[in-house]
C-alpha cells in the first residue's frame, strides 16, 4: 500500500489541462492511444496498444509497473513521477496520473494521464493545498488590493498584531497597526504595484501593535499580482520577524565604534567624553559619566 502522504497526493492529483490520456487495462496493458500520444512518445497506435505499459518506461521505472497497478488497485489511483522511453530511446520525465476509468464497456481499467515535466507546470495547486502551504508556514503572508486593503492574510500573520484574518478584511495597515509607521510600508506596495519589480529583503524598524513597548525589526518582501491581462491586481508580501537578529547587528556595531573612538588618548575627560558620545544615540538618550575627585585630580 502506498504511505499516508502518496494518497493523499493522489487525491489532489496534477494540472491535467495539457496532459496526454492513455487507456490502460487491469494489468498495465496500453489498451487506448491517442495522436498526443504519439506525438509524446513517438510510437504509433498499432505499436503501442496491446504491450504493457512497463515496455514504454525505463528499465528502473519498468520494474515497478506490478507495484504501481497493486497500489492504483487498493488505493483507487496514484500520482508520481516516472521516466519514458520514447521510440528512438531518449528518455522523457512524466507527471502521471493513474485514476479508474469508470463506466468502460471495453477492457480498459485505468486512464493514465501523461505530462512532460520540462513543460508541466508542476504540481496542481488547487485551493486545498495552496492553503496547507500558507497555513502551516510560519512566515506572515498577506494579500492586499490595488489600494493596499487586505483581501487575504495567513494566520501567522495575526502575531504581528492586528488580529486574525477576517478582522483585517478591507483595512488598510495603519487600520491595524496605529502606532506603526505604516506610511514606509505602503511606500513599498506603492512602489511594486508602479513597477512590477518585487522587493526582497526590506527591512522595517518600528513599535508592532503587538510589542507596544520595546522597537521590532521585520524582513518583508512584496511581489506584485497581475490579472490574465497583466494588469495589477494588488500585493503579496511577507513578513518575518528579525528583531534578535537586529539587535545583535546593533550591539556589535556599538563595540566596533567603542573599538575605535573610546581610549585614543590618556586624558580621563576626553575619554569620559568619547564614552558618551559612543553610547548616544545607539545605546540611550542621555549619558552621564561619574568619576572621583582623586581620578580627576591624577
Amino acid at each position: 500500500m502506498g504511505t499516508h502522504e502518496e494518497r493523499g497526493v493522489a487525491r489532489h492529483g496534477f494540472d491535467v489541462a495539457d496532459a496526454v490520456p492513455v487507456l490502460l487495462d487491469a494489468q498495465g496493458r496500453v489498451t487506448g492511444w491517442t495522436r498526443d500520444a504519439q506525438r509524446l512518445l513517438a510510437y504509433a497506435a498499432s505499436e503501442a496498444v496491446g504491450r504493457s505499459v512497463a515496455e514504454l518506461l525505463s528499465a528502473e521505472d519498468a520494474g515497478r509497473v506490478p507495484e504501481l497497478i497493486e497500489r492504483c488497485r487498493v488505493d483507487g489511483g496514484w500520482v508520481g513521477l516516472l521516466t519514458a522511453l520514447r521510440r528512438d530511446g531518449s528518455r522523457v520525465r512524466l507527471m502521471v496520473r493513474i485514476a479508474a476509468a469508470q463506466d468502460t464497456r471495453g477492457p480498459s481499467r485505468w486512464l493514465a494521464l501523461l505530462s512532460e515535466l520540462d513543460e508541466a507546470p508542476g504540481w496542481d495547486m488547487s485551493r486545498a493545498v495552496l492553503e496547507q502551504m500558507v497555513a502551516r508556514s510560519p512566515v506572515g503572508i498577506a494579500i492586499v488590493d490595488t489600494d493596499l486593503r487586505y483581501v487575504w492574510s495567513n494566520s501567522a500573520l495575526a502575531q504581528y498584531g492586528g488580529g486574525p484574518p477576517t478582522r483585517r478584511l478591507g483595512l488598510r495597515l495603519a487600520d491595524i497597526q496605529p502606532g506603526l509607521d505604516a506610511e514606509s510600508i505602503e511606500a513599498q506596495m506603492r512602489r511594486v504595484l508602479t513597477t512590477g519589480e518585487p522587493i526582497v529583503g526590506y527591512e522595517h524598524v518600528g513599535h508592532a501593535r503587538s510589542a507596544p513597548l520595546r522597537e521590532t525589526a521585520h524582513m518583508m518582501s512584496f511581489t506584485r499580482l497581475d490579472d490574465g491581462h497583466g494588469h495589477p491586481m494588488g500585493v503579496y508580501y511577507t513578513v518575518e520577524d528579525i528583531t534578535d537578529r537586529h539587535r545583535t547587528r546593533r550591539r556589535l556595531a556599538l563595540l566596533d565604534r567603542a573599538g575605535q573612538h573610546i581610549g585614543r588618548s590618556l586624558d580621563i575627560t576626553r575619554t569620559a567624553q568619547e564614552l558618551a558620545d559612543v553610547a548616544v544615540p545607539g545605546l540611550a538618550d542621555l549619558v552621564t559619566v561619574d568619576l572621583l575627585e582623586s581620578v580627576l585630580g591624577g
